[in-house]
């Protein structure tokens, strides 16, 4: 199964960082910016470069450069010796710190440093370095609990792969089809504008997980009602009604991260476009948005698939039965969009990924830790942040 083997690739990738200094590039970057906004209030400057080692001594990770403008033509202090680059080591000394920090003038201005401003860079930088490594630890930290929660999800979707090779086959299929439609989406500038964009981001990162997991609380109802080979009674037919808030609580209960995003996708994914759907009757765009993606994918899926109850229909039949309920069961906007799917591709693009094995990783860089403070290596990241 290529989505469980990808999971599992994700959680020894997570596992390999964890294990070593990671640098977190959002929560560096906003670090190193108000440790430069620091200096440069205090001490001056026009550009502070960054020079991070991956770990003491080691391998360049990277470097920054952030720079602000300031105003040309004032001398700072002529009287000292002109100085336009000053630096220290980010620790208490070369063996101890995790890279090292430089302050510099442009010579287009009259601006320089004087030898009380070097030594302030120096304290300054020690109680800089401590910050960053704070931020890494907290950014390891957040590595291992992602790693953790995937751990879960890899567990819950082994107990659907347990439950019934009807719900195996299924949930993967659902979730191909799933982020087929969920990319095509997202590339429609139309419906991008008409969900909340904090949403993006979750259909982005946890979308494949609510794939797999979305008949996850099927788990708590009876085989004999999910194999039956007949038509449901009413009575029968409300306990599989049950099953999306089951699936719901059961990642609900963790109070885990990701099941903030996952689990309103799991409880409404059969929720109906007019309000006539379960559990809660929503209606239009009271349904979230990963939620009416995962309606479309379920049906197309359930009604194209062999069951003990049913013979399946062709791929144009089910694409004629999503249209005809436009604006019923499913969002109009997605079923035009789902209606021009390449989906003879679908297989090839499931083969593709399993060919491809796992994904090489970049090995570090060749270049060893800078000896001179001075010295610039070659950028293998670079950043600009300015400062009026």
């Amino acid at each position: 199964m290529e989505e469980l083997a990808t999971i599992e690739r994700e959680i020894e990738e997570l596992k390999s960082k964890s294990k070593s200094v990671y640098w977190n590039d959002e929560i560096i970057l906003k670090t190193l910016n108000d440790c430069a906004n620091y200096f440069f209030d205090l001490i001056g400057g026009e550009s502070c470069y960054f020079y991070l080692a991956s770990s003491r001594g080691k391998e360049v990770e990277y470097e920054y450069v952030i720079s602000r403008k300031i105003r040309t033509g004032i001398t700072k202090n002529t009287d000292q010796i002109p100085n336009k680059v000053i630096s220290s080591y980010l620790g208490k000394d070369k063996q101890n710190s995790i890279g090292w920090v430089r302050l510099t003038y442009s010579d287009a201005n009259g601006f320089s440093f004087t030898p009380a401003d070097k030594k302030r860079l120096s304290d300054m930088a020690q109680i800089a370095a401590l910050a960053i490594e704070d931020f890494i630890k907290y950014a390891n930290n957040a590595i291992i609990a992602e790693c953790n929660q995937l751990a879960v999800i890899l567990a819950f979707v082994r107990i659907i792969e347990a439950k019934s090779k009807w719900t195996l086959g299924h949930s993967e299929r659902v979730t191909n089809v799933g982020v087929m439609l969920l990319e095509a989406a997202l590339g429609d500038q139309e419906w991008v504008m008409s969900i909340d964009q904090d949403e993006v981001y979750k259909l982005e990162r946890w979308f494949k997980f609510a794939g797999l997991l979305h008949d996850l609380g099927k788990v708590g109802i009876s085989d004999a009602l999910i194999d039956k080979p007949g038509r449901l009674t009413d009575e029968e037919f409300e306990k599989v009604k049950l099953h999306p808030g089951i699936g719901g609580s059961l990642m609900d209960v963790l109070g885990l991260e990701c099941t903030k995003a996952i689990v309103p996708m799991i409880e409404h994914h059969h929720e109906n476009y007019d309000g006539t759907g379960y559990p809660e009757g929503l209606k239009g765009e009271e349904i979230p948005p990963g939620s009416r993606i995962l309606k479309i994918a379920d049906v197309y899926c359930a009604i194209t698939e062999a069951r003990p109850y049913r013979t399946p229909l062709a791929h144009w039949d089910a694409i004629e039965e999503i249209r005809r309920n436009s604006g019923r069961f499913f969002d109009p906007k997605l079923v035009e969009i789902f209606c021009k799917l390449p989906f003879e591709n679908l297989d090839k693009k499931v083969e593709q990924a399993t060919q491809q094995g796992e994904p090489k990783e970049e090995g570090p860089s060749e270049e060893q830790y800078v000896e001179d403070p001075y010295h610039i290596p070659s950028i293998r990241k670079y950043s600009v942040y300015t400062k009026k």
